[in-house]
C-alpha cells in the first residue's frame, strides 16, 4: 500500500488535473487541479464549491449537469458512457478550457472514482477553425453557400413535416463594381465586412445569413411568411441606406423576396427569388416580392 506522501507525489507528477471523488466530495486532488481554479489547497476549493460538476459550463456541445437527470450521479454516468465526454470550465484567468474526462473506479464499496481531466482545448480550437473554413466565408465570417444549402434542406424538411412557413431573401449591392474600380478591392472588402456585420446585427438568432457569391447574399427566415419577410427587407434596405461611415463609400441594396412553397422543388425557390431580385435591380435600392 502506498503511503499518502508517495501517492500525492505520484498524482502531482501527472500533467493533468486529477481528483478522487464520490461524485460530491473530493477526497484528494493533485496540485494542478487546485492551481487551475486558483485555490491554495483542496479545503479552500471545497469550502466554496460543493462539487466540481457545478463548474461545468452549460453548452450544447459539452457535458454539464443539464445533460442528465438530477437524480443521476455525474461520475457514474460518465464512467458508464460509451461516448467521449467533454466539459468546458473557466480557469483562474477566466479563460475557457475544454477537457476530456476519463473516470475509473478505485473502490467499488466506497464509491470512490479517479477522475482525470485531459486538456483538449487546442484540439477543439483547431476543430472549430477547420469547421469555420469549411462552412463560413473567410472574408465576412458569415455562412458560405454550401452551409446555407444544408440549412435550407433542413428547414424545408421541417416545412413539409410540420407545415412551418419559410421565406427567402436574396440581395446584392448596387453598382458594387464601381466601388472596386473607384476605391480598390481593399475598400471593397471592407464594404462587404461592414455590410455583413450590419445585416447580422439586425437579424434574429435563428435567421440564416450567407454569402451566395461575390456581392450576392441570401437570408433564410424560418417561421416567417412572405409579407413579414418583405417588410424585413424594407427595414434592412433602409438601415443600409442610412448608414454613414467615412471609412467606406455609401452603398444601397436591392432585394428579392419569396416564400418557399410546398410544391417547390430543389431549385424553384432560387429561380423565383432570383427573378424578384432581377426586377428590383431594374430600379435599384428596391424590394420586390414574388
Amino acid at each position: 500500500m502506498l503511503s499518502q506522501p508517495i501517492f500525492q507525489a505520484i498524482i502531482n507528477s501527472i500533467p493533468n488535473p486529477i481528483i478522487i471523488t464520490n461524485g460530491n466530495k473530493i477526497f484528494k486532488s493533485n496540485d494542478i487541479f487546485i492551481d487551475f481554479f486558483h485555490y491554495k489547497n483542496l479545503d479552500d476549493f471545497m469550502n466554496e464549491n460543493s462539487c466540481v460538476c457545478n463548474l461545468f459550463i452549460e453548452d450544447d456541445a459539452y457535458f454539464s449537469l443539464a445533460s442528465i437527470d438530477e437524480n443521476i450521479s455525474w461520475v457514474e454516468y460518465i464512467h458508464s458512457s460509451e461516448d467521449t465526454i467533454r466539459v468546458k470550465m473557466l480557469n483562474k484567468k477566466k479563460e475557457f478550457r475544454v477537457f476530456h474526462i476519463t473516470i475509473n473506479i478505485i473502490e467499488q464499496e466506497k464509491n470512490y472514482f479517479l477522475v482525470v481531466f485531459t486538456d483538449i482545448t487546442a484540439l477543439e480550437n483547431e476543430k472549430t477553425m477547420l469547421e469555420n473554413m469549411a462552412y463560413k466565408d473567410p472574408l465576412t465570417g458569415i455562412y458560405n453557400r454550401q452551409m446555407f444549402n444544408r440549412f435550407l434542406l433542413k428547414e424545408s424538411e421541417n416545412k413539409k413535416r410540420h407545415g412551418d412557413v419559410l421565406s427567402l431573401i436574396m440581395f446584392d449591392i448596387d453598382h458594387f463594381k464601381r466601388v472596386n474600380d473607384t476605391y480598390g478591392h481593399d475598400v471593397g472588402d471592407q464594404v462587404l465586412i461592414t455590410l455583413c456585420k450590419l445585416i447580422t446585427d439586425n437579424l434574429r438568432v435563428n435567421d440564416i445569413f450567407a454569402r451566395w457569391g461575390g456581392e450576392e447574399f441570401m437570408i433564410l427566415l424560418p417561421r416567417t411568411e412572405l409579407d413579414t419577410a418583405f417588410h424585413k427587407s424594407l427595414e434592412l434596405k433602409q438601415i443600409v441606406e442610412d448608414y454613414d461611415d467615412e471609412a467606406i463609400p455609401h452603398i444601397t441594396l436591392s432585394f428579392g423576396v419569396t416564400e418557399i412553397r410546398m410544391k417547390d422543388k430543389e431549385r424553384s425557390c432560387f429561380k423565383r427569388v432570383d427573378e424578384a431580385l432581377y426586377k428590383a435591380k431594374v430600379k435599384r435600392n428596391d424590394v420586390v416580392k414574388l
